[in-house]
């Protein structure tokens, strides 16, 4: 048993899309007596002359193996050219981009300003500096970045209450 829910929904009517297209031409004026009857029945003489039924359209075909290998055998030849210097990666980019293909894999230098708020424990403002920046070298350990402390901006260095839990100087002890 069917319901009117579970159907699926029909295609517009001729008669329908007329009604649309005359009000979308002429905003709130009535069509002319007969007009939609008549022109509905002419479309429809007109198509059964032609014979077309609608024919639906069939889905599209995934791609296949061959598409699937020229696609690879085109990003690794713009790979290769742009690695042998001859071609230049930002034109490689664009033709790969155009064929809807991944971009090609590159190095990218980053510039980033972060402002960053470290609490240490110091005895001055350069000693405090040199500290915080101790301590976010030891966080990027590791990694393939460089820091550029001279052009750092080293203007907010403010200093705080006594930190109790911290014993006395190295050169004291």
């Amino acid at each position: 048993m069917s319901f009117p829910d579970s159907l699926a929904p029909q295609p517009e009517t001729v008669e329908s899309v007329l009604r649309v297209a005359w009000e979308a031409f002429h905003l709130g004026q009535p069509p002319p007596l007969g007009w939609l009857t008549h022109t509905t029945a002419r479309i429809h003489d007109h198509l059964h002359a032609q014979h077309t039924a609608p024919v639906p359209s069939a889905p599209p075909t995934p791609p296949g193996e061959e598409v699937a290998r020229l696609r690879r055998q085109v990003w690794q030849t713009l790979h290769d050219v742009t690695a042998e210097h001859d071609i230049d990666p930002d034109a490689a980019d664009r033709i790969l981009h155009s064929l809807d293909l991944p971009g090609l894999p590159r190095r990218w230098q980053v510039h980033v300003t972060v402002p960053l708020t470290i609490t240490v424990t110091a005895t001055s403002r350069d000693e405090a500096v040199d500290a915080a920046e101790d301590v976010i070298d030891t966080a990027l350990d590791g990694t393939d970045t460089y820091l550029n402390w001279n052009r750092a901006d080293r203007q907010d260095t403010t200093p705080g209450n006594l930190d109790t839990t911290a014993g006395p100087p190295a050169e004291l002890r």
